[in-house]
C-alpha cells in the first residue's frame, strides 16, 4: 500500500485500514465508526503535518486547529457523523448545546 496524503484521506468517504483493506463507511457498525473517529482525534496532529500542501500546515497554528476547521468539515468525518447520527439518543439529565450552537 503507497502513503495517502491527508488530502486523500479526508476527502474520501471510505476508510482504509492500516493492512489496505477498504471498507464503506455505511457497512461499518457503531463501534468500529467511533473507534475511527476516535483515531483520527489523537492522530490531528499526523493528519496537519502531513498536507501535501506546506502552506495548508502553515496556515494552521496547531492540529487542534487543524482538527477544527478541516477535520470536522471533511468529506470522511462527515459520513461517520451521518452514519452515527441516532435521534433518539438522549442524556439522562439537563445539558446546554456546545458553543457551536449559542445563538
Amino acid at each position: 500500500m503507497s502513503f495517502r496524503y491527508t488530502e486523500q484521506i479526508l476527502n474520501s468517504s471510505d476508510w482504509v485500514d492500516g493492512q489496505g483493506n477498504i471498507y464503506q463507511v455505511q457497512d461499518l457498525d457503531k463501534d468500529h465508526l467511533h473507534n475511527i473517529l476516535n483515531f483520527i482525534y489523537k492522530r490531528r496532529d499526523r493528519y496537519w503535518l502531513n498536507c501535501r500542501k506546506t502552506e495548508v500546515i502553515e496556515s494552521f497554528k496547531d492540529g487542534d486547529e487543524f482538527f477544527q476547521k478541516v477535520i470536522r468539515t471533511s468529506t470522511l468525518w462527515l459520513s461517520i457523523m451521518n452514519q452515527l447520527d441516532v435521534s433518539d439518543s438522549e442524556f439522562n439529565f439537563a445539558w446546554k448545546m456546545g458553543s457551536r450552537y449559542d445563538g
